[in-house]
């Protein structure tokens, strides 16, 4: 195998690229843009990799809407750009883990197979229905599966019936990102007014939802065969969170995914989808339902989780598009601990800062949070829990980041540096 992995900010690319560097002679890495940012890209700089190359960044048709089977000009610079370095360095498999890289070589499947690449992803017309919102929707209520209100932004008019029918506050969520990026949750009218513009601009319009109070948040893994069989499933337990309904963690614990496993097939069946994907929900206090929050159509950042237990499914997803047999995994470790140490510690002071700021504004300032029941514990809670879980006897096991830092040290030392740059992106949170 000759392998090129895109999008070598995220931290799923890593993970492929330690679970493929021993099938592979060759790795090979790209880097999208031109600004500092992707100079830094930590995956890239890995010491697993052998090359580096600069290509032009995709991604800015799919995050404003603009979707089309015909490639844009910026899209087919970046495909031309990527036959260029799959010609020079005789690549023949690509592997994409991020929404956008997924939807444009999608686009470009027969392009790459004509010249003898593989890329383990469903055909175009697959993928759009998992990457687009409001599809994934529509897909989850013919398949029986709960979701929350939903519907795709009209009017202003439209927006003060769904508010009359489902209260304040509502989720505007844009069609065709990831990790919340472009969201908003408006308290009121005037909020929504204020927050609509500039989502219309940069994403088209919006999937409005209606917001569920104090929700726990869950998701399931899947790879799944051609034959839409189950291959492996996994699911886990977040037990360190920026507050309840955060969506990203440093600790997690193993768990099984059988309770889980009706009540996601028929959907899972409903997408066509083959290869790796995740379902995530979120559990909705009124009426005890976990609903759809989303659909991931790649791996998760949390990759790691399983590759470090030994189950690698990026080789599974190449075998799968290769056509070849693929054993599935039907058990794994229940009760692990995943734990990243760096991340959480710069966790935990964002979280002691959050219960300060939002102490004082509710002391002080007299502020009321939209939604009580996702308040911040108290420092004494917080310390406990980072404390126990170090001292726990559980098994243990440690992000790659930390656990490989002296083999690939400047890896792991760009990725907690963008960590840190996450974090600073909920500051906005704090407090509320």
């Amino acid at each position: 195998m000759r392998l090129l992995v895109t999008n070598t900010r995220t931290p799923q690319a890593y993970a492929i690229i330690r679970a493929l560097r021993p099938y592979a002679s060759r790795v090979v890495a790209t880097i999208e843009g031109d600004g500092l940012a992707a100079r830094l890209s930590h995956a890239a700089h890995s010491r697993l990799v052998d090359a580096r190359c600069r290509v032009p960044l995709p991604i800015d048709d799919w995050s404003a809407g603009r979707i089309a089977e015909a490639n844009s000009p910026a899209e087919q610079a970046f495909i031309d750009e990527v036959a260029r370095v799959c010609e020079r360095e005789r690549i023949d498999v690509i592997y994409p883990s991020w929404d956008p890289y997924v939807y444009v070589l999608s686009k470009n499947l027969g392009f790459f197979t004509e010249r003898g690449v593989t890329i383990p992803v469903p055909a175009f017309s697959t993928v759009l229905t998992a990457l687009d919102k409001h599809r994934t929707i529509q897909a989850a209520r013919a398949a029986g599966f709960p979701c929350p209100g939903s519907c795709l932004y009209e009017s202003p008019e439209q927006l003060e019936r769904l508010a009359d029918r489902w209260g304040y506050p509502l989720v505007l969520k844009p069609r065709f990102t990831s990790g919340g990026h472009g969201m908003a949750i408006v308290r009121n009218k005037k909020e929504a007014e204020a927050a609509l513009p500039a989502i219309l601009q940069k994403h088209g319009p919006p999937l409005v939802q209606e917001y569920i109070p104090g929700g726990d948040r869950d998701s399931v893994q899947f790879v799944i065969g051609r034959d839409s069989s189950l291959l492996f499933a996994f699911h886990k337990h977040r037990t360190r969170t920026f507050r309840r309904t955060a969506r990203f963690g440093t600790v997690s614990e193993s768990a099984s995914p059988a309770a889980r496993l009706a009540h996601t097939a028929e959907f899972v069946k409903q997408l066509g989808w083959w290869g790796a994907m995740g379902i995530e929900t979120i559990r909705d206090p009124r009426d005890g339902v976990d609903k759809l929050m989303e659909v991931n159509a790649r791996f998760p950042r949390q990759l790691w989780n399983r590759t470090e237990l030994g189950i690698n499914e990026p080789l599974m997803c190449v075998q799968l598009a290769r056509g070849e047999p693929v054993m599935p995994v039907e058990s794994y470790p229940e009760g692990v601990l995943f734990v990243s140490p760096i991340e959480d510690m710069q966790l935990f002071t964002l979280q002691l800062a959050d219960f300060l700021a939002y102490t004082s504004r509710r002391v002080f300032g007299g502020a009321r949070t939209f939604d009580p029941s996702t308040a911040p514990p108290g420092p004494g809670a917080q310390t406990r829990s980072f404390a126990r879980t170090y001292a726990s006897a559980k098994q243990k096991v440690w992000d790659p980041y930390f656990r490989y830092f002296f083999q690939d040290p400047v890896a792991s030392a760009l990725w907690w540096l963008q960590f840190s740059t996450w974090l600073a992106g909920s500051w906005k949170q704090v407090g509320k």
